[in-house]
């Protein structure tokens, strides 16, 4: 059986992102997922400042439009425009992003690999092998990028561990008749513990609901769904309402050990307080490519050099959490203060670079509590 310096399971961004590195770093890559590309893809397909400048590649062929505002909305006639100098946000397909990493990635030396279910994980001193029904795949290391219903992470964890926590979101392709302006939209009203929104992209909308925790008392389906956009558009069409799974808890998550590591979604990584999960999964799909390789090169071991190089993401979530928390249930003041004049240029510049998130969150929280003493 042949032995690669890594098996990454899952296509996507994280699983790609992985992949591309190590492939350009000339280690034997085996990229496997379950689905050919290009496949559908349930996301909004956001891509941030920061997401693009973490790509090693530009992806403009596939970019549908790009937004310099957000409108950030409370209720009707409630309603803030925080816009910039510069592009907030690119819009893509996710179907179409996925399958352009694929190529790039593949076209960097990763090799590529349909299987169906995975059957079983051996995990030795020196290496993983990974079972399917069809045959078996041997590997140095294993990066379990497979999503949020991960098959690597319950092989590892067990069907449902403690630190895994998970959101739901429901979207579609929306044509109205009538397109007004070219903002992203982040609506407060329709649903409590999360948000609804509407992302442009060229020649349709993508709107949708989602909440950041799927334990709460919101309960998304298609008619709420086909609702909200009929009160926002009137008669239209929306077609390819599909559901989603974000995965949050990395900043919670047992430390890596061994040889096997988790990234994206699989690994939680998705940021609980703005829903973004295409960032989370390229950088922890980097780290984890770069201490595989460093560990190749007789650096430093790979489970400590993933645990390190992932420390500040995990940070940065663990505030993200807790400023989701508090932000869901005030959403009134929060509201509030996201929108007031003196963070609105921080607003934006903390949603599309990441920097200082976290510390933003804090701001708003002792901002809204201040308002709430003195109203």
């Amino acid at each position: 059986m042949e032995r690669w310096d890594a098996i990454i399971v899952g296509a996507g961004p994280a699983g790609c992102a992985a992949a591309f590195d190590l492939a350009t770093a000339g280690r034997s890559v085996l990229l496997l997922d379950r689905a050919d590309f290009p496949r559908h893809k349930a996301c909004a397909g956001g891509l941030t400042r920061k997401s693009l400048r973490a790509l090693r590649y530009s992806v403009a062929p596939v970019v549908r439009e790009t937004v310099s505002a957000i409108v950030v909305e409370r209720r009707s006639g409630v309603a803030a425009r925080l816009a910039s100098r510069n592009a907030v946000c690119a819009m893509t397909v996710r179907q179409e992003l996925d399958h352009f990493c694929w190529k790039q990635t593949l076209g960097a030396g990763a090799r590529f690999a349909r299987i169906g279910a995975i059957t079983g994980l051996d995990v030795s001193s020196d290496s993983v092998t990974v079972r399917t029904a069809e045959q078996d795949y041997r590997g140095r290391f294993l990066i379990g990028a497979d999503g949020v219903h991960s098959r690597v992470r319950q092989l590892i964890y067990g069907d449902h561990p403690r630190w895994l926590r998970r959101g739901f979101a429901l979207e579609a392709k929306v044509y109205p008749e009538n397109r007004h302006g070219s903002d992203l939209v982040f609506d407060f009203a329709p649903v409590g513990q999360g948000y609804g929104w509407v992302f442009p992209k060229g020649d349709h909308l993508n709107v949708g609901l989602g909440v950041y925790n799927d334990s709460s008392e919101e309960k998304l389906d298609r008619p709420r769904l086909v609702s909200y956009i009929q009160a926002r558009f009137g008669a239209t069409r929306a077609e390819h309402v599909t559901g989603q799974f974000l995965g949050f808890g990395a900043e919670v998550a047992p430390r890596a050990e061994a040889r096997v590591f988790l990234a994206g979604d699989a690994g939680g990584f998705a940021d609980a307080l703005t829903g973004e999960g295409i960032y989370g999964a390229i950088a922890s799909g980097q780290a984890a490519a770069a201490a595989v390789d460093g560990d190749l090169r007789g650096k430093v071991e790979a489970q400590t050099a993933f645990n390190e190089l992932t420390a500040q993401l995990r940070q940065d979530l663990l505030l993200s959490t807790a400023g989701a928390r508090w932000f869901y249930r005030n959403l009134d003041l929060g509201y509030r203060a996201l929108t007031a004049p003196v963070f609105r240029g921080a607003v934006i510049n903390a949603y599309a670079n990441g920097t200082k998130i976290a510390a933003l969150a804090n701001a708003v929280r002792r901002f809204a509590r201040a308002f709430a003493t003195t109203a």
